[in-house]
């Protein structure tokens, strides 16, 4: 096939080069956050505001052009093009020299650079033609060369390409968000799905293929097995002697937690506990990494001895060096305020979602225990977090989504735990919660009652450790009863699916049983009157 790409906001990403730009010339706050689009409309509402945003392209597209990254999932796409013969051309709108650029740049050149700089015309790479790169003067020169092409497939960020009474009755991909459906294009807004739509779903032997090239070595069997969360695993043969483990992490224009950097970095400083993968190698560009492959099984019934061994483990994490340095646990809760705003965020989009049984749900039961819990929980959470944030001394390394779902039982008797995407610095209470909360634990009342009396063994220099868990404990469950209903969301099924191809054919299904779970987690935090039991228990 002959496949066009335009340039700009298609394959080179600028966000943060607008928003530090802006910045720098103090037109937004340094703590401002917000996307290119973002950008442009706030302007907008500015005196002048039209110059000011020309004189920031100028600078973006120019001086600062080696700032750009390519979009996530630009780099796979590439790769499966070059490696099934796909030849690709990109057609891109540039002018010679910026708006209001003193230090007249030639943009085409640093364009020109930039690709070369990104492996774009390295034959062992991706291996696009140099003579396959067009810039066009206005968007009708731009039409004209694309027409002239006869390709098979475009892809844009702007639809107005597509409206242009020149453009060619060719497959149209918008590349955006939002669109006025007036050009009969697919609209995606990441290349993960971007690839599928264009050059299909990549076959086993071409992944295979695909793998030996990221890897340096040849794949000769791929095995793909059930999703861990949200990422989709495969047990590799390398060389017919070795076994690995390959774990492909969702397109980060999806879920931008940079989900395969933080899991490495755990787990290559875990790594001398002995309990845990090791890194074999990861491709950042790719979002893929090699882990050592350990020869076991799931872990089906737990007993009182895999409870002493995580909370083993949990205890030998806090003895590493050096957390000062750690960034925060993917969605950590070092304050009550900080709890209760997750909950809210998450509350926000599910009651945009049209379903009429959510909606019931929400409205009927959630909103009103959330509004009776947050009266408990800010009357006894301690008063110096309830809005200030833990101090440092507190925090600890978590593992964040912590349990026996994520664990190899090796022949020996021994565990290894698995899954370090969202490690980092948390509250000690946030996992404690989470680790009975979780629906895929399967804990007796005893074992979550050992679970709880250790743990605040283990955290006892925490003077608030007791009184902020009991706070606490109704918040968490709440927080976990909307977590189970994330695949009401586009973007929570969207990564589901990802995972597990299987979901793709029982959605609705899938989606009653997610509110069963919800429902049920409500009713044990009301009948409990919102008191822990497990810390009753303990008491008796």
């Amino acid at each position: 096939m002959l496949i066009g790409l335009d340039f700009d906001n298609t394959i080179a990403c600028y966000s943060d080069v607008f928003s530090l730009e802006a910045k720098f010339q103090g037109l937004v706050h340094q703590d401002w956050e917000g996307s290119k689009e973002d950008l442009k409309f706030l302007l907008g509402a500015l005196e002048d505001g039209q110059t000011k945003w020309q004189k920031i392209q100028g600078q973006v597209y120019g001086p600062s052009m080696h700032k750009a990254t390519l979009f996530p999932g630009v780099a796979r796409f590439l790769l499966r093009c070059r490696l099934e013969g796909h030849s690709v051309y990109i057609v891109s709108h540039k002018t010679k020299y910026g708006h209001f650029d003193k230090t007249k740049t030639l943009l085409r050149e640093t364009s020109l650079k930039w690709m070369e700089d990104q492996g774009f015309f390295n034959k062992t790479l991706y291996g696009i033609n140099k003579q396959n790169v067009f810039f066009a003067n206005n968007q009708t020169e731009k039409v004209l060369k694309i027409k002239s092409l006869n390709l098979d497939f475009f892809i844009d960020d702007l639809e107005e390409i597509f409206l242009h009474h020149d453009f060619p009755d060719i497959n149209k991909i918008l590349f955006s968000r939002s669109s006025l459906n007036q050009s009969n294009t697919k609209l995606f807004n990441n290349w993960t799905d971007i690839e599928t739509a264009s050059i299909g779903e990549i076959e086993n032997s071409e992944f295979k293929n695909l793998l030996s090239f990221i890897s340096g070595e040849p794949i000769n069997n791929v095995e793909k097995l059930k999703g861990r969360g949200n990422s989709r695993i495969y047990k590799l043969s390398i060389n017919k002697k070795n076994t690995v483990l390959l774990k492909n992490y969702p397109d980060l224009s999806i879920d931008s937690r940079p989900r395969m950097l933080t899991e490495v970095n755990a787990l290559n400083l875990l790594e001398v506990l002995g309990r845990t993968p090791k890194v074999l190698y990861y491709d950042k560009s790719q979002n893929v990494a090699f882990y050592e492959w350990i020869k076991g099984e799931s872990l089906y019934k737990i007993k009182n001895y895999h409870i002493e061994q995580a909370l083993s483990f949990i205890e030998n994490i806090q003895s590493i060096k050096g957390k000062e340095s750690c960034d925060d646990a993917s969605e950590a809760c070092f304050s009550a305020t900080q709890l209760m705003n997750q909950i809210n965020l998450r509350l926000e989009k599910l009651l945009k979602t049209k379903n009429k049984d959510l909606n019931e749900f929400l409205l009927v039961t959630f909103i009103p225990l959330l509004k009776e819990v947050w009266e408990f929980s800010k009357k006894n959470w301690p008063t110096n977090n309830l809005k200030k944030e833990l101090p440092m001394a507190m925090q600890i390394l978590s593992p964040s989504d912590f349990g026996f779902h994520n664990t190899i039982l090796k022949e020996s008797g021994n565990l290894v735990f698995l899954d370090f995407e969202y490690f980092g610095l948390d509250d000690p209470v946030k996992l404690i919660a989470d680790f009975i909360w979780h629906p895929g634990m399967k804990l007796n009342n005893t074992q979550k009652t050992n679970w709880v009396r250790e743990t605040f063994s283990i955290f006892k220099k925490d003077p608030d450790l007791v009184n902020r868990f009991r706070s606490a404990w109704p918040l968490y469950g709440l927080r976990w009863s909307l977590i189970v209903l994330n695949e009401y969301l586009e973007e929570g099924w969207h990564k589901r699916a990802y995972a597990n191809d299987n979901l793709r054919y029982s959605h609705k299904k899938k989606l009653i049983s997610q509110l069963i779970k919800a429902k049920d987690i409500c009713n044990k935090i009301s009948l409990n009157n919102m008191k822990c039991p497990y810390i009753v228990e303990l008491n008796e």
